[in-house]
């Protein structure tokens, strides 16, 4: 029997979903503009992208304001990617540290972080409470947290939680998400929600490229597995998580005085 490619690389099939995002997550270019300029960031001021993917929205950052940032992920064909497309459009400018680690395990600076982006990556640290509780160790005093994190529309049926592998109280609502950050000691500076299009864009894009790298790889022992997954996860998004799924961003301060 054929050994499965992706039984030995596990971040395939999500490279592939992936491949035509550029932020791994349903935010708009211009959501993401608007996000980015609320951090109101210092010239000089260092920015850790908590579980950056292809860090598109750090390297938005750094084209539009002179600060400078690490990205950190387990993806090695997401950091690949992020460096090409940074070399390729700012060649010689070295504001950009992409590094392939566990991100309790990368190396932190001396002092802390100016600013933390953590959108679409809480998983990666325990989930959303245990990310706002390290992020804060993380971060300056005065220093801003930008976390994407979802949360439910509406109370979800058994059926879409079969589908997600997941259990109601993994998720709260877009107000809870709020209170627990305050709960955390951060000050909220600005919350938005994706919109039904973001959602729609991302989605579809999601499951479309999976589609095309089947349809042009019909050798590969992934194809029908992948091609399967795709159209069941597109299906039960239409089906209910766009009226059922949320995805908010929080913008967050910690106090200069920090709690004890």
């Amino acid at each position: 029997m054929a050994t499965s490619v992706s039984a030995q690389n596990p971040f395939k099939y999500t490279t592939i979903a992936h491949s035509g995002h550029h932020y791994c997550s349903p935010l708009s270019a211009g959501i993401a503009a608007t996000l980015l300029a609320a951090l109101q960031l210092q010239a000089g001021s260092l920015v850790l992208d908590a579980g950056c993917g292809k860090a598109g929205l750090l390297r938005d950052l750094l084209a539009s304001q002179p600060v400078c940032g690490v990205g950190v992920d387990i993806n090695p064909a997401f950091l690949a990617e992020a460096a090409n497309a940074w070399d390729a459009s700012n060649p010689g400018d070295g504001r950009l540290t992409l590094i392939a680690s566990q991100l309790e395990q990368h190396p932190l600076p001396a002092g802390g972080y100016d600013a933390i982006l953590c959108v679409g990556s809480t998983h990666a640290l325990g989930g959303f409470e245990p990310s706002l509780a390290l992020c804060r160790q993380w971060l300056k005093p005065g220093g801003v947290l930008l976390v994407g994190e979802g949360y439910w529309k509406r109370p979800p049926s058994n059926e879409y939680l079969l589908t997600l592998g997941a259990t109601e109280d993994e998720l709260s609502s877009h107000a809870e998400n709020i209170a627990r950050a305050l709960a955390q000691g951060f000050k909220l500076r600005l919350a938005m929600a994706s919109s039904d299009e973001e959602w729609d864009r991302y989605e579809h894009m999601y499951c479309q490229a999976v589609m095309q790298y089947a349809a042009s790889h019909p050798h590969d022992p992934d194809t029908v597995a992948f091609g399967e997954r795709a159209r069941r996860w597109y299906q039960n998004y239409l089906a209910f998580g766009r009226s059922t799924l949320g995805f908010g961003h929080y913008l967050l301060e910690k106090p200069r005085i920090s709690r004890a």
